[in-house]
């Protein structure tokens, strides 16, 4: 490692190292490991407070290096070859510490300029950014010089071509963080990602100023006047429960329309729900999802009031069960609601209680997969609602990261834990147990889901979880 590190070193200072001690495959892995670690920490950092990690950023890290590797050995001389791509790999790591030092230090003394989303703003970071690339470039020559002596130029040729053939695979092969904010757009990740949403990117993004404000107003409006259409055509679908029994019906509420977790864990939890409930035929679907506008409703408020008041319709409101899921990003005051067309909003745990309670729907079970969703316990709580949620009122949830099929609540509940056989207080804390070990793992703050088990309600249901119901149904 010493000798990796002596060779970098004077490479860094474009000098070079005559007869270097040359190392095998455990010193480049040790490198390798290093760098990771690196850049692992930078992408931490950079994704600010409470940070979600998703695991499809480690597969990235470890494949990007690999594919950094296998690219480098193709223009490295065989002779020396693990030592110059370790002396490369400590290389990286000294622009990637000197990219991030360079970010803090600006931060630190001229925060306005760090700040800066201006055309003049980005193109000072592009321009430091670039010079620590070209040093890297120009450093990387002695390394090659030091383990295989040739021509100056030869060497510089070979570096060229390497960081051409990087740079493609960077538009070639996409890629994931590690850590991630709450805010997190897939589509800027990386080159590959971008350019997929392009085409279904709406086309006031392209627009600023007034433009866009008139734009987001009329795709708005037009939106707006489909509502009432498509919701009576998911009303129509609804089957009218048998006399006698115990008929349960469906709302599903996808509430952000940025991120594709959301609409697959509705539909994952609806798919396990329906092995276990008679809901098939008696949900109703609220999305937010560009790819869904011509399709289902929208996730608003009024299309909530809508859905709760057509369900109550079609039951017997005090003998069946409305089971309402709930899957988005949360506030302290709310779940949150975002259109396709970037308007945001939030549905109140208040607004949720009093419209279930205005329509007279008795028997409810609640299951909101959110940050701070504790909050919906205490207006819904009695003796007839189950409320389930991802997190206490005090604590994010986590998750919900570009890629993932299921949230962390979401996975352990539905995907892991609802099983025919087991009811929903025993689903629900074996989903706790699994949050806590990821959490810990993680060492993330624990999100302490809640669950209010109303005995009533569990009483009712309890045939539905029996193990011989999915044979019955």
């Amino acid at each position: 490692m010493w000798s990796v590190l002596k060779l970098a070193a004077r490479a860094a200072l474009w000098r070079t190292t005559s007869e270097p001690r040359l190392v095998g495959f455990p010193s480049l892995l040790g490198w390798a490991v290093a760098l990771a670690l690196v850049r692992i920490t930078q992408q931490y950092a950079l994704a600010g407070a409470s940070p979600s990690f998703t695991p499809y950023g480690l597969n990235a890290i470890v494949a990007w290096l690999a594919i950094e590797l296998a690219v480098a050995a193709l223009f490295v001389p065989a002779a020396g070859r693990a030592t110059a791509l370790a002396a490369m790999l400590a290389l990286s790591i000294f622009a990637d510490v000197m990219l991030s030092m360079t970010q803090a230090i600006t931060a630190l003394i001229w925060p306005t300029a760090a700040a800066d989303v201006t055309w003049h703003g980005r193109a000072g970071a592009f321009a430091g950014a670039a010079a620590i690339d070209v040093w890297w470039i120009v450093a990387t020559v002695p390394v090659l010089l030091s383990v295989a002596p040739q021509n100056r130029l030869v060497a510089f040729g070979r570096i060229a071509a390497l960081c051409l053939v990087l740079l493609a695979a960077g538009a070639v092969f996409p890629d994931a963080p590690v850590f991630v904010a709450r805010d997190f757009d897939a589509r800027n990740a990386n080159l590959w990602e971008y350019m997929r949403a392009r085409p279904a990117a709406p086309t006031q993004q392209s627009r600023s100023g007034p433009e866009q404000d008139s734009a987001t107003q009329e795709d708005a409006a037009r939106f707006e006047a489909t509502q009432g259409d498509l919701l009576r055509a998911e009303v129509a679908h609804l089957v009218t429960g048998k006399k006698g029994a115990t008929n349960v019906y469906a709302i599903g509420i996808d509430g952000w329309a940025d991120q594709d977790v959301f609409i697959k864990e509705l539909d994952g939890g609806l798919a396990v729900l329906s092995a276990l409930l008679p809901i098939r035929d008696r949900t109703l679907r609220l999305v937010n999802h560009r790819e869904t506008l011509e399709s289902t409703p929208l996730a608003t408020q009024k299309n909530f009031t809508a859905a709760v008041h057509a369900v109550g319709e079609a039951m017997d409101k005090s003998a069946d069960v409305l089971v309402l899921i709930m899957t988005s990003h949360g506030e302290r005051t709310g779940f949150a609601l975002r259109l396709p067309s970037e308007v945001t909003s939030e549905l109140t745990p208040r607004e949720v209680a009093a419209t279930l309670d205005q329509e007279g729907i008795k028997n409810r079970l609640v299951i909101v997969s959110a940050c701070f969703s504790g909050i919906f316990v205490p207006p819904l709580a009695n003796d007839d609602t189950i409320v389930l949620t991802a997190s206490d009122a005090e604590h994010t949830s986590f998750g919900c990261a570009a890629e993932r099929e299921w949230t962390y609540f979401g996975d352990a509940f539905f995907r892991q834990s609802l099983r025919p056989g087991t009811d929903l207080r025993r689903a629900f804390d074996n989903a706790r147990v699994l949050i806590s070990g990821w959490e810990i793992m993680d060492r993330a703050a624990p999100s302490n889901p809640q669950g209010h088990f109303g005995p009533a309600l569990l009483d009712k249901l309890a045939p539905f979880f029996a193990p011989t119901a999915s044979a019955k149904q």
